[in-house]
């Protein structure tokens, strides 16, 4: 009762370092690629632990907008976020300190200096082994895209390098769409230059496969989750983001096509769609993407099994005659429950591991063949305007109903725990 009557007349000057750390710790976990469900709760856990009776958080794409409150008294503030990314690392760490908070002992300013800590020494991966696992990851997407295995190499090679001058970009703060198309034009002319020299039979898909990691599958789940959890302007903004990246990295694989006079192509060998073969790419796939967003090294391994149960997964329903948005579902579902299960008993970020396991399945070689198909429209020496644009409209639909069957089998067991919950408070 002593604290209620103190909390009343907090004077507002108090609640400005509440306000302000937590506007922190949500900041940097939008910059670490986190939804804003998640978000939202951490900023309230934070404002919360250190006082706060009210907290309402306003999720922009750019910037964050809270009002706190003590009794009668409150202040709104406004921070802007940075560019966003994906460091799964900093985001766990971020919500561990979050859970100290709740627990009482940090004030404001020590909650503050410590988010400052971790923003500035979270360590991050070396760049070279950061793009070794990257290629390795194109390089086990490509022959689940039915590359042949003398265009592995090849892509191996130019992810690695795209990777490499991305990174380069990113410390020079080239913008990130003109970024894109630069990266995509390396990736697709070592990849597929390095296939034809090495007698692949499949050299359009390894121009594909080299720059598959611009695919942005984060920002995909995370705009369809942001919808479907009662936010469609910030699902929205971030749908717009995940085309327009998508856009200019095609402009750079049609670039790449264009000086080595390289057709759609062809699919590979038929073994591609072996069982084992799936798995093991798609665990190759889930960790290098993994170490690409920044994870720790001991969770690695559980990100390594979410990626193979995935593709195992997916395999085996495609084998059944299932089409690949159903055989996707299903997958992200047992992916989404299995990650449930496993959190309960070790301490594992959920996110990670439903992002690191689902990446493998997202079609990003649907969406630059539906785009490269809308830009053939527009060639003058175009055949049949009617089939290609069908074409390209059946890519397009396909990769939205597979990102949505992806997110939704994800979103389930997630939806479940909440209710479960719910109904146990």
């Amino acid at each position: 009762m002593t604290e209620s009557r103190s909390n009343e007349n907090t004077p507002p000057a108090a609640l400005e370092p509440i306000a302000m750390a937590a506007l922190d710790a949500g900041r940097l976990l939008m910059e670490s690629g986190a939804s804003a469900h998640n978000v939202d709760a951490l900023v309230a856990q934070v404002a919360r632990g250190l006082g706060a009776d009210r907290v309402d958080l306003r999720i922009g794409y750019a910037s964050l907008a809270i009002t706190v409150g003590v009794g009668d008294n409150g202040i709104t503030r406004m921070r802007k976020v940075g560019p966003i990314g994906v460091n799964l690392r900093l985001d766990r760490a971020v919500k561990q300190l979050a859970n100290r908070v709740q627990l009482g002992g940090l004030t404001p300013e020590q909650t503050s200096d410590e988010l400052e800590r971790l923003a500035r020494e979270i360590p991050r991966h070396s760049a070279i082994f950061t793009a070794v696992a990257v290629g390795l990851a194109c390089a086990a997407f490509g022959r689940l895209l039915k590359a042949d295995w003398l265009a592995t190499g090849p892509i191996f090679v130019g992810a690695t390098i795209a990777q490499l001058v991305r990174r380069a970009m990113a410390a020079r703060h080239v913008n990130v769409f003109i970024g894109a198309a630069v990266i995509a034009f390396v990736g697709s002319v070592i990849g597929g230059f390095g296939a034809r020299l090495a007698g692949s039979h499949t050299v359009a898909t390894a121009m594909i496969a080299a720059i598959l990691l611009l695919v942005p599958g984060v920002p995909s789940l995370n705009a369809q989750n942001d919808i479907l959890d009662g936010r469609p302007t910030l699902g929205s903004a971030r749908s717009v983001w995940v085309v327009v990246i998508l856009i200019f990295a095609t402009v750079g694989l049609w670039l790449g096509q264009v000086l080595l006079r390289e057709g759609q192509g062809n699919a590979g060998a038929g073994e591609a769609n072996s069982l084992l073969h799936q798995t093991l790419c798609g665990a190759i796939a889930a960790a290098g993407f993994g170490i690409l967003f920044n994870i720790g090294l001991r969770s690695l391994a559980w990100c390594t099994l979410s990626g193979a149960l995935a593709l195992a997964v997916r395999t085996i329903c495609l084998d059944q005659g299932w089409s690949l948005e159903a055989a996707s579902f299903v997958a992200a579902l047992a992916v989404g429950s299995a990650v449930r299960v496993l959190c309960a008993y070790a301490e594992i970020s959920q996110d990670a591991l439903d992002v690191c396991g689902c990446i493998p399945m997202v079609p990003g070689s649907f969406a630059a063949k539906a785009i490269l198909g809308l830009f053939a429209l527009t060639s003058p020496s175009l055949m049949s305007g009617t089939d290609t644009l069908m074409t390209a409209v059946e890519y397009t639909l396909r990769v939205l109903f597979t990102i949505g069957a992806i997110g939704t089998g994800l979103a389930i067991p997630m939806l479940l725990l909440r209710v479960r919950l719910g109904k146990a408070s």
